[in-house]
C-alpha cells in the first residue's frame, strides 16, 4: 500500500465508526433514561463485566466512573466463576457488555447476579441474546458493521460501546453536584490534577522580600539566602512594587550602590490564591 493509500483505508475506518457513533445517537430511548436514574439511585456500587475485548472497554468504563465520584469495579466473568462472584451485593447495579449477547463465560455471572436481585444493564447487539433476556435494562447497539475489511475485529462495536459508557457517565456527573473542585480531590496527579490546583498550593510564602531603596548589594544577600533567582520589592504597605531578578544584578553589577528604582518593573502580574493555576501560567493569560 502507497501513501494515499493507506490515508485512504484510515478515513474509511473513521467514517465507519463516526457513522456508527451517529446511529447510536440516534437510537438513545426510554431504556437510556431508565440505565441513568438506576445508577443515579445507586445504593452500592457499579459492577462493570465484560470478556475479552469487552473487557477491555469494561475496565475503562469503570474507571471514568469511579474517577467522577461512583464506586466502580470491574469484574472479569470468568474470575467471578473461580471465586470473585463474592464482590457482587444485592445493593449494587450491574452492567455487563457483550456484542453478541451469547458469551457463555458470562453465565455463572448473570445467573449469580439474578438470585441476588442485583439489577442488570446489558450493553450488546442482540436483544434476543441470552444477555438481553437476562437483563433488567438492555441498551442495544444499533446495526453495525465492524470496521475492518473482513468485518471480524472489534472495532465499530467497541467504540460504540465505549461511547455509550460516555454518555452514561457524562449524564450522571450532570445530574450530580460533581464541579472542577470535586473532581480535583479523587485526581490530584497526573496533569489534570496540576491544572486543578490553586495557586495558594504551589506557591510558597516565605519569599524573598525587600523594602523599597534597598541596595543593590543586600538585594544580592537577600537573593542568595533565598535562592529563588530573585527578590520582590514592596513598600511599607507590603504592597508589591516590583522585582529584581539575577538578570537585572548581572546587568548592574558594576553599579552596586544603585537603588532598586534604576532596574525595577512596575505594573507586575498578580493574581488571586484561590484561582487555578493552569489560567496563570497559560498562553492566554491577559496581558
Amino acid at each position: 500500500m502507497n501513501k494515499l493509500q493507506i490515508l485512504k483505508s484510515a478515513k474509511e475506518v473513521l467514517t465507519i465508526e463516526s457513522k456508527a457513533i451517529n446511529d447510536l445517537a440516534k437510537s438513545l430511548n426510554d431504556d437510556f433514561f431508565k440505565a441513568v436514574k438506576s445508577i443515579e439511585g445507586l445504593k452500592g456500587k457499579l459492577i462493570i463485566s465484560g470478556v475479552g475485548k469487552s473487557g477491555n472497554i469494561a475496565s475503562k468504563i469503570a474507571a471514568s466512573f469511579t474517577s467522577t465520584g461512583i464506586p466502580s469495579v470491574f469484574l472479569n466473568p470468568v474470575d467471578a466463576s473461580h471465586g470473585d462472584m463474592g464482590i457482587v451485593r444485592a445493593e449494587d447495579i450491574l452492567i455487563v457488555l457483550s456484542n453478541s449477547g451469547e458469551s457463555h463465560e458470562l453465565s455463572d455471572l448473570l445467573d449469580f447476579a439474578k438470585r441476588q436481585s442485583v439489577k442488570i444493564i446489558s450493553i450488546c447487539s442482540n436483544k434476543k441474546s441470552l444477555l438481553a433476556k437476562n437483563s433488567d435494562i438492555n441498551l442495544i447497539l444499533p446495526p453495525h458493521k465492524e470496521a475492518d475489511k473482513l468485518s471480524t475485529i472489534p472495532t465499530t462495536s467497541t467504540t460504540m460501546t465505549l461511547a455509550l459508557g460516555d454518555a452514561l457517565c457524562c449524564c450522571l456527573l450532570n445530574l450530580r453536584d460533581f464541579d472542577k473542585k470535586s473532581f480535583k480531590a479523587l485526581h490530584p496527579g497526573g496533569k489534570i490534577g496540576k491544572k486543578l490546583k490553586t495557586l495558594s498550593e504551589i506557591m510558597d510564602t516565605d519569599l524573598p522580600l525587600i523594602k523599597q531603596n534597598t541596595s543593590v548589594m543586600e538585594a544580592v544577600l537577600k537573593m542568595t539566602e533565598k535562592k529563588y533567582g530573585c527578590v520582590v520589592i514592596i513598600d511599607n504597605q507590603k504592597k508589591i512594587k516590583g522585582i529584581i531578578t539575577d538578570g537585572d544584578l548581572r546587568r548592574a553589577i558594576k553599579k552596586l550602590d544603585m537603588s532598586d528604582k534604576a532596574i525595577k518593573y512596575n505594573e507586575q502580574k498578580t493574581n488571586h490564591s484561590y484561582e487555578r493555576s493552569s489560567y496563570f501560567f497559560s498562553d492566554s493569560f491577559d496581558e
